[in-house]
């Protein structure tokens, strides 16, 4: 159930909308707020990105292999050579909320894993090679920094527009494996490829 509340810069109404929901940005000013229990923490921070063109859009619904979901929010990598789009995804039957990947046209869907086991070092990693990842033998096929060029909407966890995060992309089997290395903590991601065919984004309603 959404939860209403108002922008400490601005007043403006913000309706939280997921229990997930750990930062919102207000569509009003840009500032970029925490939300906890307790309230809302203003970061002094803005957001603004330049839009570009996607089949997705912030509060679009539609269905991914079938299972209607909702888009909340959107984070934009920025790396030295591309840039990628990260949409996270709610569900209506309650599973796990997840994020669509959309890189140059193509999508991969991850969800979050609770890491239980050992990810080694970012720097003693190198691309091409095969490692240990949480209990997984994980190819590495791709090693990079990026920072975050921007979000809108609402998001799941606490990363600010500005923040530099070291990435890892591999395969294990079956599975696309991402790994995000931040300042405060490691976040291990499990995917798939998705064809765009198995993406239905419902007609933008503008009444």
């Amino acid at each position: 159930m959404a939860k209403t509340k108002n922008c400490p810069a601005c007043g403006a109404p913000l309706d939280i909308k997921n229990r997930f929901v750990k930062m919102v940005t207000c569509e009003v000013c840009g500032s970029v707020i925490l939300v906890h229990d307790e309230g809302l923490d203003p970061t002094g921070r803005t957001s603004k990105m330049v839009e570009l063109p996607s089949v997705l859009y912030v509060d679009a619904s539609g269905t991914l292999w079938g299972k209607a979901f909702q888009v909340l929010g959107r984070l934009r990598y920025q790396s030295e050579s591309a840039y990628w789009d990260e949409w996270f995804l709610t569900f209506e039957n309650g599973e796990q909320p997840g994020w669509l990947v959309e890189d140059e046209g193509n999508f991969t869907f991850f969800n979050k894993k609770t890491l239980t086991g050992n990810i080694p070092p970012f720097e003693s990693v190198a691309a091409g090679k095969t490692v240990s990842i949480a209990g997984r033998n994980v190819f590495v096929t791709e090693k990079g920094v990026a920072r975050i060029a921007g979000g809108e909407g609402q998001l799941a966890f606490n990363i600010l527009p500005g923040e530099v995060i070291k990435y890892l992309d591999g395969s294990s089997g079956d599975d696309l494996i991402s790994v995000e290395y931040t300042e405060n903590e490691i976040e291990l991601a499990v995917g798939r490829a998705v064809d765009r065919a198995d993406i239905s984004v419902d007609e933008e309603d503008y009444w």
